[in-house]
């Protein structure tokens, strides 16, 4: 079950540029990586006054996610995600309604009991959706 919305995400050739106009919108950088195991340079960025935060995913290998799997080529919104309470279940639901998976199963994130997929809602909407589960269920 879908709980909120975890953050959005935006792909961008220059980084440094994207972050820089984040930072004209007063909003803080919480967490920033320079490469991770889909081949992307990552920061997140909170708005001020709330927890909503924007993802900032840059390339930086030729064989980088947004240029390959994730099917995602240039700048511009790349997926929406969203905390669930069972990342399992919920990828069950996606593949049965049609979306197409990134990933066979969860992948460990970047914090401890983090789980998070990717899923293509299909090839006429050009978007992703992330599923980020932190483990913490009741």
């Amino acid at each position: 079950m879908i709980l909120r919305i975890d953050h959005v995400g935006v792909v961008t050739n220059d980084l440094k540029a994207a972050a820089f106009g984040m930072g004209l919108m007063d909003m803080k950088c919480t967490y920033s990586d320079d490469v991770d195991s889909y081949g992307v340079a990552t920061s997140f960025w909170q708005c001020p006054g709330d927890d909503t935060s924007i993802e900032l995913v840059a390339p930086v290998r030729a064989d980088a996610a947004v240029h390959g799997h994730l099917k995602r080529l240039g700048p511009g919104l790349n997926h929406v995600a969203f905390e669930v309470d069972d990342i399992d279940a919920d990828l069950v639901a996606l593949q049965e309604r049609g979306a197409i998976l990134v990933d066979e199963k969860p992948c460990v994130g970047g914090r401890p009991g983090l789980r998070v997929a990717f899923a293509h809602l299909g090839p006429s909407t050009g978007l992703l959706v992330e599923l980020v589960d932190y483990g913490t269920r009741a």
